[in-house]
């Protein structure tokens, strides 16, 4: 069975980590992590800078191959040591496909216009006809409130406008999960409102959502369940009314204190 009609089938949760750990030469980064997420659940993880929240996005989106543990998406395992070469290429390629990744910086292909950004993947990756992914391309830039950019090139936006052609760009593979990397925290401040939008509007549609960020107050609106990581490790989790207003943990409640002075 092909990893698209496993999501489709698939009642569990819809990423699962279990003993995830990664180093880097002798520095331990992810220090036995597990967790779920549930389908349609956003899942907000925060913490302090260098606490191990981007690196546990790109283990499960495997840009960062885990040096020990499992990543499950659909029950199914992304870091699979059977597998090698070609096969092992051709499953992760699969599993991207259904994992849309956005990231701090926009990674928008500057020689392309805004349209042929969003459409170069389905083409390129899942071969589809480019008469059959255009419309759709138009759909998503409509979504993102930037269909009258489709012909523009990626330096004549704002960092707002271009990290909402990034969401649509990631959208347009059809994934069934959404992984967001601190997509605002290169933007200027007026930016981020209407980049929060479109990732708003995502979890209403019920998006099942990844969430790195610094927005405390996205997290606390939008989130199902908050995440509190630390050197590595998850300290706290709990839902965003509970970890905001009455944090269990000392390391959680000095953070807090801090990003919401």
């Amino acid at each position: 069975m092909s990893l698209q009609s496993a999501l489709q089938d698939f009642s569990g949760p819809m990423v699962s980590v279990r003993n995830l750990r990664k180093r880097f030469g002798r520095l331990e980064v992810l220090k036995g992590l597990d967790l779920d997420v549930a389908r349609s659940e956003v899942l907000v993880v925060i913490g302090p800078s260098g606490s191990g929240k981007s690196t546990l996005l790109r283990c499960i989106n495997h840009l960062e191959q885990p040096t020990s543990g499992e990543v499950i998406v659909a029950g199914e395992r992304v870091n699979r040591g059977d597998l090698s070469g070609r096969a092992l290429q051709r499953h992760l390629n699969a599993v991207r496909t259904e994992m849309g990744m956005v990231f701090q910086h926009f990674n928008l292909f500057p020689h392309m216009t805004v349209l042929g950004n969003i459409i170069e993947a389905p083409i390129q990756v899942q071969k589809r006809r480019r008469e059959e992914v255009i419309p759709e391309a138009r759909e998503l830039l409509n979504k993102v409130g930037l269909v009258e950019k489709q012909d523009a090139y990626p330096g004549q936006l704002s960092g707002g406008q271009q990290q909402r052609v990034a969401i649509a760009r990631a959208l347009a593979m059809q994934p069934s999960v959404m992984l967001f990397d601190e997509v605002t925290s290169a933007l200027d401040p007026e930016l981020v409102g209407e980049v929060l939008r479109v990732m708003e509007d995502l979890a209403r549609e019920g998006m099942t959502m990844m969430v790195v960020t610094h927005e405390m107050g996205f997290a606390e609106r939008v989130g199902d369940r908050v995440i509190f990581m630390d050197d590595g490790l998850i300290v706290e989790e709990a839902e965003p009314a509970e970890i905001f207003a009455r944090p269990k943990e000392e390391r959680t409640q000095r953070f807090l204190a801090d990003v919401l002075k």
